[in-house]
């Protein structure tokens, strides 16, 4: 059981590497590695440490930048593609959203509670519509989002589209049938209702989506299925648009039809790696794509404001406003300030310049994790 357990590992270092060691796999957890991975690569540096007699810092340098390096050259394909989202599960979303919308019920639930007493009817049915129409229209767009960044485009559409459509629809039967009368509910019971949403978030039946092996990644044989499948993630992970992708491809292409009409009979995975692999090297080209995406990434807080701030200003501009709706109005207005402040082209340039080293480096791992 030893040898799956990266602890273990660190403990036969040296008394004077064992700090070292430690650092040497934080850096490798910090970057994605799982344990039967960090294992291997600290029985490694172990041995060539017992072999050569020297300090672990002599041979390999300092262990964070030693434990990235090695990460990248030990990470497959799929677990670097992954390394570009935040969220690599579905199901993680829903989650998520669970938590938030759970949290936000439970803070309101608990001020309406202080502020009108426990066993009044505060909560009228338009305000049910809204929160239905404001999680699934939030929902929805995660998904298509989510999709979408994983080249999925149809069913990213098919889950963006419908989603919104029912969401609204929903929403638009509560108010309806409701219009301004209050919910037969007490206020006691609101964040008792959001608590219990977002504990019961955690219950939702999560599986770790499949990793792609190389075996299943080479079923890409055709060439044009293997052109396909890498124009579909330049245009998904890396947010290449189509013209892009295409133009990007070409070379790959021209190349391709040259070496078939030279030597007959040859593999494109063998020549250009999985799909995973090429578009991993081509990820180092989209400066572009990556200042579109953080420019829609900033926007979308503002959005937000312009949501909220709609309906928010005129309570607080109101003869009869209320503490409340000063304090909520003045919030938003911070909130759209800082917004404001991070769409400044130093802030774009800081981003892209950042996610540009990380592609470089996953670029140079995976030559590197190729090479061995």
């Amino acid at each position: 059981m030893a040898a799956a357990e990266p602890q273990h590992i660190v403990e036969q270092y040296p008394a004077r590497d064992r700090n070292w060691a430690q650092d040497f796999r934080l850096a490798m957890l910090l970057h994605d590695l799982n344990d039967s991975q960090s294992v291997q690569e600290l029985e490694n540096a172990l041995a060539i440490i017992r072999d050569s007699g020297e300090d672990a810092e002599d041979l390999f340098g300092a262990p964070l930048e030693y434990g990235e390096a090695r990460a990248y050259a030990r990470l497959t394909p799929q677990q670097l593609a992954d390394s570009e989202m935040p969220v690599n599960s579905s199901v993680l979303l829903l989650v998520g959203l669970g938590i938030g919308v759970g949290l936000l019920c439970t803070g309101f639930g608990t001020w309406v509670g202080f502020r009108d007493g426990w066993t009044a009817n505060s909560w009228h049915y338009w305000q049910l519509a809204a929160l239905c129409a404001g999680t699934g229209i939030a929902l929805s767009a995660h998904l298509w989002w989510f999709y979408r960044v994983k080249g999925k485009f149809a069913r990213s559409w098919a889950l963006g589209v419908t989603g919104v459509a029912v969401s609204i629809a929903v929403a638009a039967l509560i108010a309806t049938l409701g219009g301004e009368q209050a919910l037969p509910m007490p206020n006691w019971l609101a964040p008792i209702l959001g608590i219990a949403l977002a504990i019961g978030a955690f219950w939702l039946p999560f599986k770790d989506e499949p990793e792609a092996t190389r075996s299943e990644a080479t079923a890409f044989s055709d060439p044009e299925a293997w052109f396909a499948e890498s124009t579909r993630l330049l245009r998904g992970r890396y947010g290449m648009r189509a013209k892009e992708a295409v133009s990007v491809m070409a070379p790959a292409r021209e190349h391709w039809s040259n070496m078939c009409r030279a030597e007959g009979e040859a593999s494109i995975v063998e020549e250009f790696g999985t799909p995973d692999e090429f578009a991993i090297g081509l990820g180092v080209n989209t400066a572009r794509a990556l200042q579109r995406r953080w420019l829609v990434l900033r926007l979308l807080p503002l959005l937000l404001v312009f949501l909220y701030g709609t309906s928010l200003l005129p309570e607080a501009l109101a003869p009869d406003r209320s503490g409340w709706d000063i304090f909520f109005a003045v919030c938003v207005a911070i909130f759209a300030v800082v917004s404001l402040c991070e769409l400044r082209p130093a802030n774009r340039s800081e981003y892209v310049d950042s996610k540009l080293a990380q592609r470089r480096a996953h670029a140079r791992g995976l030559e590197e994790g190729r090479n061995e």
